[in-house]
């Protein structure tokens, strides 16, 4: 095969797959036993996508070669296939995903003692969407399943392999927020903010002259405390 038509061959099979292709596979499938030949055909094509500003490209990963889109055309082709293309995952799954990814073969008794609950619900959906796969059993007592990441995890995330991942040291911990508390943001929150309450040891008393009578006393204008007023007398006329 000569190499122009091989090289037409490599991107036909890169563009149609669904699962991107290791270097051995592609090598047996255009007939080529040469790795370093076909691997060099691939990176011609990678260059030439980059070259003319294609929306397309040739990435490596999972340990393969697959054709993808770029990150700037993501929006354009959500519309053309909707939800059909999201994955969505809850807060629970993607914890379990983490730990799995970075503590790997782990055992579900060994997840659930790092994240403090049950992750029965979350290891059936990550198995379901195949981002996590048994890979084996821990020798101790009860052989529990170990755990690992699949070949779709690696797809799904863009990296080429788990070494890959980024460091543990490299993350960070999130800034605590601090809510405003300006008169402003109560106001704009159609809420009023509360009084703070008098200062220990401050007296809290209302003026002299506006303060009530204390029981059993008699105000200006009041009957004696405990007693009725009078009635009034008619006139004689």
């Amino acid at each position: 095969m000569e190499t122009a038509e091989l090289k037409t061959t490599i991107e036909t099979l890169l563009f149609i797959t669904e699962q991107p292709i290791p270097l051995p596979r592609l090598c047996k499938l255009v007939g080529v036993k040469d790795l370093a030949q076909v691997s060099g055909l691939v990176q011609e094509l990678k260059q030439e996508y980059e070259a003319r500003g294609a929306g397309i490209q040739v990435l490596e990963i999972a340990e393969g070669f697959q054709m993808a889109t770029k990150p700037a055309q993501a929006p354009f082709v959500r519309k053309l296939y909707a939800d059909k293309m999201t994955m969505k995952l809850s807060t629970a799954a993607l914890e379990t995903l983490s730990i799995v990814a970075y503590k790997q073969p782990i055992t579900r008794a060994e997840i659930e003692q790092i994240r403090g609950v049950e992750v029965i619900a979350a290891l059936e959906t990550l198995l379901e969407r195949r981002l996590l796969k048994v890979v084996g059993r821990k020798e101790t007592v009860g052989r529990p399943l170990l755990y690992g990441t699949t070949p779709d995890f690696l797809r799904h995330f863009g990296l080429k392999s788990i070494a890959d991942l980024p460091s543990m040291d490299s993350f960070t911990p999130a800034e605590t927020s601090h809510p405003d508390l300006s008169e402003e943001a109560w106001q704009e929150a159609g809420s009023v903010p509360a009084e703070p309450p008098p200062e220990a040891g401050a007296a809290a008393a209302a003026p002299a002259a506006e303060a009530a009578p204390a029981p059993g006393a008699a105000g200006p204008e009041s009957p004696a405390f405990g007693e009725a007023p009078a009635e009034e007398t008619p006139s004689e006329g």
